[in-house]
This record gives structure tokens, C-alpha cells and sequence, in this order.
């Protein structure tokens, strides 16, 4: 998986109020979505709400790779990691899915 910032050099020169900048992820998908789901958690803990504002569940029924989202309440988001995000990982080995928190919803991609 390749990833890299796609902003030239003449934005950042510019400056402006647009704080965001476009991240390029390339590979597979699985390991693409993974890195995509990083970022997003990433982003999410530092401005809440970037990603999961307005964020309902849902279950794919698409053949294939997609992936599921699942929103918790505080108490369950708490449950759900575990100690260190030990419950995390190990509903990730015993799944084969990847599974990331952004905010307190889950998000939950893999093979039907």
C-alpha cells in the first residue's frame, strides 16, 4: 500500500481558510480500505465529527468486498475495544475483517 499527500505546491503556498489536504492510497483493496479506515480514525479523534456526523448503519448486501458500519453508544464503544483495543483485535483475527472505530462508530470491512 502507497500513500502520499496530492496538494501542489501553489495551494500551500496560497494558503486560504482550506485546511484539509487530499491523500492518495494505493493497492489492493483490502489493505487500501485499511490504510483508509487509519486515516479516518485518525482524523476523527483530532476534529469529531469530520466523518461520522450524520453516519447511520449499514449492512451491505453486495457479493464481495464492502464494508458494514455499526454505531455505538459510549458504553459499547468501551466494551466493544477492550483494554488497549485487545477486544478489537481479536474480533479482527476471529473475523477476517478489519475492523476500525472511527468516532463511536464501527466500521467493519471484508469478504461475504
Amino acid at each position: 500500500t502507497l500513500m502520499f499527500f496530492m496538494n501542489k505546491q501553489e495551494d500551500a503556498r496560497r494558503g486560504g481558510g482550506n485546511r484539509s489536504e487530499k491523500l492518495a492510497i494505493f493497492g489492493p483493496d483490502r489493505p487500501r480500505r485499511g490504510a483508509e479506515l487509519k486515516v479516518m480514525s485518525g482524523v476523527e479523534t483530532k476534529s469529531p465529527g469530520y466523518y461520522t456526523r450524520g453516519v447511520r448503519e449499514k449492512v451491505s448486501d453486495r457479493k464481495g468486498f464492502d464494508t458494514d458500519r455499526i454505531v455505538f453508544r459510549d458504553d459499547e464503544l468501551s466494551y466493544a475495544l477492550g483494554k488497549e483495543g485487545a477486544t478489537r483485535k481479536k474480533l479482527e483475527v476471529a473475523s477476517g475483517a478489519i475492523l476500525q472505530y472511527v468516532g463511536n462508530v464501527a466500521f467493519i470491512a471484508g469478504t461475504k
